[in-house]
């Protein structure tokens, strides 16, 4: 049976992608990737690739092919090229190479050599004679261009986990859908928006919807916007930092969110894709249903007198060692742990609340840049 060779851009079974490859064989321009390269798992997190070919040997690491795994156990899935493949290849090695310098060439040599007769695998040890060396190691491609994507996805366990009064796991289901826009190369800010229909009920006006519409933007720019900046770091290019602006773009179809107006309604709620509100929600409500249609989750608990606690996911990919109790009742504006998740009118925000914008663009860029981004929100 024969299993395709892994290079950078290939996929893990969860999600994700390998980052990084050899910086001597690629193939139709990709890095062919290695025993010990990195991946980051859209599931969990940055990572490693810890199984490979014994038999195939590159740079001193065993070659990854179709369902070798990463540490997070989650397998390889090539998909980037289709035309090198190994036949019958060793078993999973896991690094170190042979045990000298010569016997690694000799090993590379014969195997690789007859994929080079079919394949662009230009490459300093097997160039042909006479091909000059190069001068000069390539300078990384920095900031080259702007970056966007659609988030549509159950963020349950993704941006934060809920646990009960025993401190098992609440099981929510929580869908997002919501667009972000990083101007890496243009700068500015960082757009993050959703998409909007407004679905009036029987008798509201016209002029009520539009008065609702104006509510629910001025919540966003009061309690949102000019609070965060993202910070973007490449380990090649250095850091960039942007704005972080939230918007709500009003649409007639196709929209993330249908927003539902109600002459009147008990209590405010996003119930995926819609947002029940009334003509008389107050800026403040929308700000704080306006999060949960990003996935941030409420501070409160759900099961009174119970005492619960939330804990978020940082944008690594790891849980915040910050533990917060979410009491039934919301908490008193005087309180300190008061924020806008957990307390009516309160219009502290905290970094946390934008750690699910930095993981998306953290694993976006990771994906597209090909090397590891790290971001950060303050």
């Amino acid at each position: 049976m024969s299993r395709m060779l892994i290079v950078v851009g290939d996929a893990l079974q969860t999600g994700g992608s390998v980052l990084s490859g050899s910086p001597h064989t690629d193939i139709e321009g990709r890095a062919v990737a290695r025993v010990g390269d990195r991946v980051i798992c859209a599931r969990h997190g940055p990572g490693s690739i810890v199984s490979g070919d014994a038999s195939l040997v590159i740079d001193g690491q065993p070659v990854a092919r179709d369902g070798d795994k990463a540490s997070c156990g989650c397998a390889l899935v090539a998909g980037q090229q289709q035309r090198a493949h190994v036949v019958a290849g060793g078993g999973g090695g896991g690094g170190g190479g042979s045990s000298s310098a010569l016997g690694t060439l000799a090993k590379v040599a014969g195997i690789v050599a007859p994929l080079l007769k079919t394949l662009p695998l230009q490459t300093p040890p097997f160039a042909p004679p006479g091909t000059a060396a190069p001068e000069a190691p390539v300078a990384p491609q920095c900031w080259v261009k702007d970056h966007d994507a659609l988030v549509d996805r159950d963020v349950d366990g993704r941006y934060y986990e809920a646990y009960d009064i025993n401190g098992d796991k609440h099981d929510y289901l929580f869908p997002v859908s919501y667009r972000i826009e990083i101007p890496l190369q243009a700068q500015g800010d960082v757009v993050v928006s959703i998409k909007v229909q407004p679905m009036p009920q029987a008798g509201v006006t016209v002029a009520e919807v539009a008065a609702t519409k104006a509510r629910m933007e001025q919540g966003i720019e009061q309690f949102w916007n000019g609070r965060f900046t993202l910070d973007v770091h490449d380990p090649e290019c250095g850091t960039r930092s942007f704005p972080i602006r939230y918007e709500v773009r009003w649409v007639q179809g196709g929209s993330d969110y249908k927003l539902v107006i109600h002459r009147s309604y008990d209590r405010e709620q996003v119930e995926f894709p819609d947002i029940d509100v009334s003509v008389s929600t107050t800026p403040w409500t929308f700000a704080h249903e306006f999060a949960h249609t990003l996935g941030v989750p409420d501070e409160y608990s759900y099961n009174d007198p119970d005492e619960e606690t939330v804990r978020y996911i940082q944008p690594d990919g790891t849980l915040d060692p910050e533990v917060l109790v979410a009491v039934p009742d919301s908490r008193a504006l005087s309180d300190p742990a008061a924020t806008i998740m957990n307390a009516v009118d309160c219009a502290v925000t905290k970094p946390r609340h934008a750690w699910n914008i930095a993981r998306e663009v953290r694993e976006l860029l990771s994906r597209d840049i090909g090397r590891e981004i790290t971001c950060t929100v303050k």
